[in-house]
């Protein structure tokens, strides 16, 4: 007995217990302040690179996961890559892109991001951080390729490769999209793909489809046109736009002007702090806000907008891409 609780007490005072990790230090070669442009997808936007943290257990591996979250934030939303054992990860700018958009930045504006490294043993016990580095980033605009047809016509020179498109966010076979349209008089019509050999969708009576060919669809009038198309039903519509802003922000209704060169809607404003909305043609019946968290993408019917710090802005409103209608509010 003597033997055996010697050989105990000896055991339990050659036990280690992991205990808080050392804080890892982490360093970077991306640059302070990045604009990435999808063309550059591929290339690297920075490496990152830490110390090993010790848990004090040895023969314990420690895991790493590098963390990006919001400027002010303190993390409590984040985006994470993860590492394992290794001390060293490279960040495309495709991937850095990609979080920052989940993060809630606008493309096209300038945000502030933070990036930290979290080492962790074990869910049992509480992980160590690494210094905050911090960035600006500038975000491009993730596209969703929803369902789609094709909108060839005169406008474009009958192409279906380069039209125009509209499309069923919820792939319900229920299209719409806006397309400028800037002769007195268009003709087009809607393909299932782009090209002429599919499905290609006209016209024998106004506001129908015919499956297969028919007269051409046509609009009357140059102008910024919302088109839809009802497959199930074989119905389709065109209402011709104008946007404005509206709000508290903004005071007295003030219209965009459209710019041809970036199919975006825009004006620059003084502002008040506030909120703001878009619709068209002065009418309720088509309105835009954000989502219940304003993140740079429209939302029909949605929420008003906050504008937190009054200034002359740069207001940019674009439904050019269907179903990845976005805006920006920028300072000047």
């Amino acid at each position: 007995m003597l033997v055996l609780l010697f050989m105990s007490c000896k055991k339990d005072e050659n036990k280690v217990v992991a205990g808080n990790g050392t804080a890892p230090v982490l360093t970077s070669t991306a640059a302070s302040s990045l604009t990435l442009e999808e063309e550059n997808a591929a290339v690297n936007a920075g490496v990152f690179s830490w110390t090993a943290s010790s848990f004090g257990f040895k023969g314990s591996v420690v895991s790493y996961t590098l963390q990006v979250g919001v400027a002010g934030d303190n993390f409590k939303t984040v985006r994470e890559v993860t590492v394992g054992a290794g001390l060293t990860t490279t960040v495309t700018v495709g991937t850095l892109n990609s979080l920052v958009n989940q993060l809630g930045l606008t493309p096209g504006v300038d945000g502030k991001a933070e990036v930290r490294v979290r080492a962790n043993i074990s869910d049992n016990y509480t992980p160590a951080y690494s210094n905050v580095l911090s960035y600006t980033v500038n975000p491009y605009q993730i596209v969703i390729f929803y369902p789609s047809l094709y909108v060839p016509g005169g406008y474009q020179g009958w192409t279906p490769a380069t039209a125009a498109r509209v499309s069923s966010v919820t792939d319900n076979k229920e299209y719409e999209g806006y397309v400028n349209f800037p002769d007195a008089v268009t003709e087009f019509k809607f393909t299932s793909e782009p090209d002429f050999n599919h499905v290609n969708y006209g016209t024998s009576s106004t506001g129908t489809l015919n499956v297969g060919g028919g007269d051409n669809l046509k609009i009357t009038g140059a102008g910024y046109y919302l088109l839809t198309a009802d497959i199930n039903k074989l119905l389709w519509t065109f209402t011709k736009t104008t946007f404005s802003v509206l709000g508290s922000a903004v005071g007295t209704e003030t219209p965009l002007t459209y710019d041809t060169a970036t199919s975006t809607w825009t004006v620059t404003k003084a502002l008040s702090a506030g909120t703001l909305t878009f619709r068209a043609n002065n009418s309720d019946a088509i309105t835009y806000g954000s989502a219940a968290v304003a993140n740079g993408k429209l939302v029909a019917k949605g929420a008003a907008i906050p504008v937190t710090v009054a200034g002359t802005y740069k207001i940019i409103f674009n439904v050019s891409i269907p179903g990845n209608y976005v805006y920006s509010i920028v300072a000047q």
